[in-house]
């Protein structure tokens, strides 16, 4: 390959560690500086915690609905510490086990805080160390956005982290923001006989999804009692005495909630403030980092992925655009794609889509929308889960799945079907046609593609 490359990667988290991975297997020597914990957001304050409370939630609903299956539980006790603890012990686990990943490739890894002195030279503050690279990657990752209001800072108010270190469960919640992370917050407390309040001051739940999914979503929490108000705005918190109280304005009325803990759930904000970004003329726009299709920022040779060039903050997404900058900084030119990106809510009912909402598709094109429901699905009947549904957005001339949206069991699993045939061009004919094994959840898939196709089997 000729002269061995440098590259260094600013940030351990899932736009950094999978880069250095890759680009020590194709051949670079490579330093990664991570200023907390390897794994970043997802693995130690996000994605990974928070799929163990909620699988934890989960059991507690199978043994309240186990007399349906003909098992009788008696009563059931949960220990929260224990939920707690083997949340921990999951993280630590897959922490544990990127550390040795990152061993076996031989990459250098600081445990410290990087700043850009010029285009080739890191710097680690606690340290005064200057790394020079032929190329940086910076994948620094986002921290919880603060909300900016009277009273939004004190005793009983937490961001996700915050929550994540809980010692033991509030009586009553308000969660503030109903996006994804908020509605898994919500079922997480409520499965475990927290009284619960989402305050959402958009529409619906989940801006940016499906209108028709993100409101079946609604419904459901709501039967769960979760109490749910949408196009509530926030106008302060009062801090008293064993709670504090939420003032909000809702269909034009003052409204006020009280509770134990209130929890901020109102996005992410990029990681920006300790790179030297502005010194070192690192163009950057509304707090993001400004990247090319190829994610090589204004500066040739450093490049950037992750949250903190903003777009779709997932983990998924990081990994991807964390790829496709060690392939360019490596000398394989390739450019990132977002057709075809899966957003998932790991609820239940589980929410997944991938590709454009029905309310996009039709600005832009003439449409066919199949749906097919879970109740008419023998694998979900089976399962007791039958709320839902799969909705398949074609464009009609040429039959192009243009989105895919599912709500109900197994979603997040189901919805990669979806994203292999969007990024291959696939029809809704294609989809309908290929065969799918019975019984599964999958021919949900199958079945609302036939509802495009001339019909479904198992419908009238």
């Amino acid at each position: 390959m000729g002269m061995r490359t440098t590259i260094a990667v600013i940030g351990g988290g899932l736009g950094g560690y999978p880069a250095a991975i890759k680009a020590a297997r194709m051949g670079a020597e490579v330093t990664l500086i991570e200023k907390d914990l390897l794994g970043g957001t997802c693995l130690n304050w996000g994605c990974i915690p928070t799929k163990s409370l909620l699988q934890s939630g989960e059991v507690i609903k199978t043994i309240k609905e186990a007399e349906l299956f003909g098992i009788h539980c008696g009563d059931y006790e949960f220990d929260f510490t224990a939920i707690m603890n083997r949340k921990n012990h999951v993280v630590r686990q897959l922490r544990g086990g990127v550390q040795k990943l990152l061993a076996a490739k031989k990459i250098r890894v600081i445990k410290g805080t990087a700043t850009l002195v010029d285009p080739s030279t890191v710097e680690i503050l606690e340290t005064r160390e200057k790394i020079k690279s032929d190329k940086i990657i910076i994948a620094t990752g986002s921290s919880p956005a603060k909300l900016n209001i009277e009273g939004g800072e004190g005793a009983g108010i937490l961001d996700s982290n915050g929550f994540l270190e809980m010692k033991r469960l509030p009586s009553t919640a308000v969660i503030i923001g109903g996006g994804v992370i908020g509605v898994e917050f919500a079922q997480i407390l409520n499965r475990m006989g927290v009284n619960v309040t989402i305050l959402e001051l958009m529409e619906n739940l989940i801006p940016g999804i499906d209108a028709e999914i993100a409101l079946a979503l609604e419904k459901s929490i709501v039967e769960d009692g979760i109490t749910v108000f949408t196009k509530a705005n926030i106008s302060k918190i009062r801090q008293q005495k064993g709670g504090n109280t939420t003032c909000f304005t809702f269909q034009e009325k003052p409204e006020e909630i009280k509770a134990e803990k209130i929890i901020l759930s109102v996005g992410r904000e990029p990681e920006l403030k300790l790179l030297n970004a502005k010194k070192i003329g690192l163009a950057h726009k509304n707090g993001t980092l400004v990247v090319n299709d190829r994610m090589e920022t204004n500066i040739p040779g450093i490049y950037a992925a992750g949250d903190v060039v903003g777009g779709m903050m997932l983990a998924h997404v990081a990994i991807a655009e964390g790829e496709c900058a060690v392939q360019n900084a490596m000398g394989r030119k390739t450019t990132m794609s977002y057709r075809a990106i899966p957003l998932c809510i790991y609820t239940s009912p589980e929410v997944a889509s991938v590709g454009l909402r029905e309310e996009e598709a039709k600005e832009k094109h003439d449409i066919q929308v199949g749906r097919f429901p879970f109740y008419a699905c023998g694998r979900a009947l089976v399962l007791n889960q039958t709320y839902g549904m799969v909705k398949i957005i074609s464009e009609k001339k040429y039959g192009e799945v243009l989105g895919v949206h599912i709500i109900g069991p197994h979603a997040t699993d189901m919805i990669a079907e979806a994203v292999l045939g969007m990024t291959m061009e696939m029809t809704a004919e294609d989809l309908a046609h290929a065969v799918h094994p019975h019984p599964t959840l999958s021919e949900g898939v199958m079945e609302a593609a036939l509802m495009i196709c001339g019909g479904a089997i198992h419908m009238p």
